[in-house]
């Protein structure tokens, strides 16, 4: 073989392997952008059982579902493009005791052109407790969390009585880090109960959504001190 040859032949292998390296990397791209980008989500309605919680604590549980599932890769449609197109549609308003039918839930998501929505029902309590020399304010933050996918108007994701205290001791640090953007609240033993109804409810929705975020990961549940 010539001199030319060889190095034609060099060439043409160096330049065969720069493009399955560009389209392994282009690959590689796709598939990251699709993990990132799992489609649109709305969340509505969150109920809140009782009428527990004030406006506070009640934006703070919102918020952590919001941030659960833009952890997860999807995209959220704003609160207010849900409410006034749910408001539209006539669909009635869930209680605690009652929800939405399946059907209903996925013809408002795709009137939203939705993947998934997602509804909640949010139960605070918060008591005054007497520890040691002094009271201790305890917030308790009850959640049931439903995921109905659009196209087969079937649940595919549902987690019920999920219960957390504001001053439980868990891996707070990788519920944060791993499901939330918004660190956690911190509480004051005896100070006023909105920050416990945050925290609480911040470490309810953390476990609540991890099946569904961290399929693969082992549960909160199973490290609770």
């Amino acid at each position: 073989m010539s001199y030319c040859q060889m190095s034609t032949n060099r060439r043409t292998a160096i330049g065969m392997v720069a493009a399955g390296l560009f389209f392994g990397a282009g690959l590689t791209q796709s598939l990251s952008a699709q993990e990132r980008e799992r489609g649109s989500v709305v969340i509505y309605p969150v109920v809140f059982a009782r009428n527990s919680g004030n406006a506070t604590s009640r934006k703070t549980a919102i918020d952590c579902i919001e941030e659960a599932m833009q952890k997860g890769g999807y995209s959220l449609i704003s609160r207010n493009v849900a409410a006034n197109t749910w408001r539209r549609m006539g669909i009635a308003n869930p209680t605690a005791e009652t929800p939405v039918s399946a059907a209903d839930l996925a013809r408002y998501g795709e009137a939203l052109k939705a993947r998934y929505v997602v509804t909640a029902v949010v139960d605070f309590h918060t008591r005054s407790i007497w520890v040691d020399l002094g009271p201790k304010t305890v917030s308790t933050a009850t959640v049931d969390i439903m995921i109905t996918d659009v196209k087969t108007a079937h649940t595919v994701y549902s987690r019920e009585d999920v219960a957390a205290r504001s001053d439980e001791k868990f891996d707070v640090v990788k519920a944060a880090a791993d499901l939330l953007l918004t660190p956690l609240v911190t509480v004051v033993s005896g100070g006023p109960k909105t920050p416990h109804e945050q925290r609480a409810v911040q470490i309810a929705v953390a476990r609540a959504m991890r099946g569904w975020i961290r399929p693969s990961e082992d549960d909160y549940d199973r490290r609770r001190n």
